[in-house]
């Protein structure tokens, strides 16, 4: 449990945990994965805000926000959440402020994982 507390800034330990039961092999495999579908998660959202699309910008946010949320992490979800609902909503002027947020959060979270995952394998 201790080498997971590196990730405790963006993610709910206790209830992540409890979602896999305390197996942290379990837990390894679901941060892997998270890592491995991102990068693509990420693009199609950049690719949606930069055509101005919100019906697709509503979809990876979704995505995004599903991602999150199955991690336990809470803030980083809400955002995306938030965002779904403003490309829902057509409010197409609020989505720069969240993603202004949204992005230095993600990137933190994804280097977190990258660094809890280069640790993990001393």
């Amino acid at each position: 449990m201790k080498s997971f507390s590196s990730l405790a800034e963006f993610v709910s330990l206790p209830e992540l945990l409890d979602r896999v039961e305390n197996d942290e092999d379990l837990l390894r495999e679901l941060l892997a994965l998270f890592q491995e579908d991102l990068p693509e998660s990420r693009a199609a959202l950049q690719t949606a805000i930069d055509g101005g699309n919100l019906r697709e910008i509503e979809r990876a946010a979704h995505r995004l926000k599903g991602m999150l949320a199955n991690l336990s992490a809470k803030s980083t979800a809400s955002l995306a959440a938030e965002m779904e609902s403003a490309a829902r909503a057509g409010n197409a002027q609020k989505i720069p402020e969240l993603v202004s947020t949204f992005d230095p959060q993600i990137t933190a979270f994804s280097a977190a994982l990258d660094s809890f995952t280069a640790s993990a394998r001393e």
